[in-house]
C-alpha cells in the first residue's frame, strides 16, 4: 500500500515565511523537483520526522 507524506522543503518558505510543504508517494531516497523562484532545484526525500509532523526535504543543489 502506498502511503502519502507530506514534506517540509529545508530552507524555502513562502511569501509570508511559513514553510513550503509538499506531498508525495515517493519512498525516501527520492529526488524530487521543485520549483523555487522561477528555477528548478532538488530535493531528497527523507524518513526524518519534523516537529510539526511533517518529514524533511533536504536540498541538493544549495547549502541551507
Amino acid at each position: 500500500m502506498t502511503t502519502l507524506r507530506r514534506y517540509t522543503l529545508l530552507g524555502i518558505t513562502t511569501g509570508d515565511g511559513t514553510p513550503t510543504h509538499l506531498l508525495s508517494t515517493r519512498p525516501a531516497g527520492s529526488i524530487v523537483a521543485h520549483q523555487v523562484d522561477g528555477r528548478t532545484e532538488r530535493f531528497e526525500l527523507t524518513d526524518v520526522p519534523l516537529y510539526d509532523g511533517t518529514f524533511a526535504a533536504e536540498p541538493l543543489d544549495r547549502y541551507l
